[in-house]
């Protein structure tokens, strides 16, 4: 039998579990730890977030600044409290937002966010604003909602937000 070391093995489940390019979690991630957490008493959001205007952001500073933005949106994403999140592709991102349970709440977290996004500086851009649509579904933390359409309307949700001018967030409870 192979002897691995421990050290060697937790990377090898930390880069599994991870979005190489932001360090957010990926979609295997993601689904592991919804798994873990998500019960009755876990009551909160789940958003699906994209960058506004992605592929233009790619056209005028390169893919290069691309990653730049990514990295950078993340981060800020992380900055949300009491929060999971992860890249699901591109631009998409997932947030779970538990113990918030009103709208005005979680527009409060998302004008925080806006603040940390607006100051995002990426000298490739010319001056272009970083800006976001979320689509957020009040969820009660049952597996089986999710399922069964949570995760669905937030997408929903964040598509209709995209028709709107940047910074949109569209909220269902």
């Amino acid at each position: 039998m192979i002897q691995v070391e421990e050290s060697y093995l937790n990377h090898l489940i930390y880069i599994s579990e991870h979005d190489e390019l932001t360090g957010v979690l990926n979609r295997y991630g993601l689904k592991k730890r919804l798994g873990e957490i998500f019960t009755p008493q876990n009551e909160g959001f789940l958003c699906i977030v994209d960058i506004d205007h992605f592929k233009m952001i790619n056209d005028v500073g390169g893919h290069q600044t691309g990653d730049l933005v990514l990295i950078e949106f993340a981060k800020c994403l992380c900055g949300i409290s009491n929060s999971l999140v992860g890249r699901l592709g591109g631009d998409e991102f997932f947030i779970y937002v538990k113990g918030i349970e009103t709208e005005e709440g979680l527009r409060k977290e998302f004008a925080a966010l806006e603040e940390r996004i607006n100051a995002i500086d990426v000298p490739c851009l010319n001056g272009m604003k970083i800006t976001f649509s979320i689509g957020a579904k009040y969820f009660r933390g049952d597996l089986d909602e999710l399922k069964d359409g949570a995760y669905s309307s937030a997408d929903k949700l964040c598509y209709e937000s995209k028709k709107q001018d940047g910074n949109s967030i569209m909220i269902e409870i």
